[in-house]
């Protein structure tokens, strides 16, 4: 229950701060955007202000009352400083690159701030990096599956100086990345591949004869000699039925499930890369639809956007 409530509470200040950022691609901080909460330890310090002015008072004690102002002070001056490391800065995402399956995604983030800034930290989900300085920064994540992902928002935070404060924002990027099936080559040796030439021919060659008309050219060794000694009026030769050599060019994802859909599309996006390296055109059928021959990056990354989404 209480993880449901932190959700919903979550999403409507995403929802809330997606409302004050009016660049959709430089987001800006300032005192409408930044939201500051005193932090796990900084509520005990907190609580150890209020018991420090209690004993203080008492038992009338100017020592006990000195130290609480004292911490009061600290305590107010980590809000101003939690909040003025936030403030100002100006923060560039870019969308993160196309990927393969097992690869490290990666989303890189321009930061541009009037003054130096301390220990700030990026995180969504798995992602997390913290920045102490400098206009440069990445999140990265390992990825295991492929498809096509969002990334709706990121949180910007900090915790400087003396970690009492929680300074944070909401960004709402609302990016998407691929990531690829993992290319991987085909497990078919060169002996394998010969025997298996070779038993298509032998298939082939024990494909059962149809017969035609004997026409003029026909070789006479293709005769039905049988038949002729029964009909001579009526001579015919044997015709072989060869199966129809498959189009290299055309690669095709059955409807599998499961392990073998995977290693399938693995094989299959290892064939598309190796097509487009040696420039030839190609095309692709699957279960979600076909795409006609072509070449080119632009054609590749169709194809493999329609692998991801297998």
């Amino acid at each position: 229950m209480t993880v449901i409530l932190r959700q919903k509470l979550r999403q409507r200040l995403q929802h809330w701060l997606a409302k004050k950022f009016t660049d959709n691609k430089n987001f800006q901080l300032n005192h409408g955007t930044l939201l500051v909460f005193p932090t796990r330890y900084g509520l005990w310090f907190v609580a150890l202000i209020v018991l420090l002015y209690l004993l203080g008072t008492n038992y009338q004690n100017n020592l006990i009352l000195l130290l609480g102002y004292l911490l009061l002070s600290v305590f107010i001056l980590s809000i101003w400083f939690a909040w003025r490391n936030l403030a100002g800065l100006t923060i560039q995402a870019s969308p993160p690159a196309a990927i393969y399956a097992g690869q490290q995604a990666q989303l890189p983030l321009t930061v541009q701030q009037p003054a130096s800034y301390q220990a700030v930290q990026f995180a969504f989900a798995t992602a997390k990096t913290k920045v102490s300085s400098g206009e440069q920064a990445s999140l990265q994540w390992p990825t295991v599956k492929r498809g096509h992902y969002l990334i709706d928002s990121v949180l910007i935070q900090t915790e400087y100086p003396l970690g009492l404060i929680r300074c944070w924002s909401y960004l709402p990027l609302q990016l998407h990345y691929w990531v690829y099936p993992t290319p991987v080559a085909p497990n078919i040796l060169s002996t394998g591949a010969d025997t298996k030439a070779d038993s298509s021919q032998q298939s082939a060659a024990e494909l059962p004869d149809q017969l035609k008309a004997y026409q003029a050219g026909d070789s006479i060794r293709r005769l039905h000699w049988k038949r002729l000694a029964r009909q001579p009026d009526s001579p015919v030769v044997k015709v072989s039925e060869q199966q129809p050599k498959a189009d290299p060019r055309w690669l095709e994802v059955p409807p599998l499930h499961g392990a073998a859909l995977e290693q399938c599309l693995s094989e299959v996006c290892y064939q598309l890369l190796e097509l487009e390296a040696k420039q030839l055109s190609y095309g692709l059928r699957t279960p979600v639809g076909d795409l006609p021959l072509g070449q080119g990056q632009q054609h590749l990354q169709q194809c493999l956007q329609r692998l991801a989404l297998c």
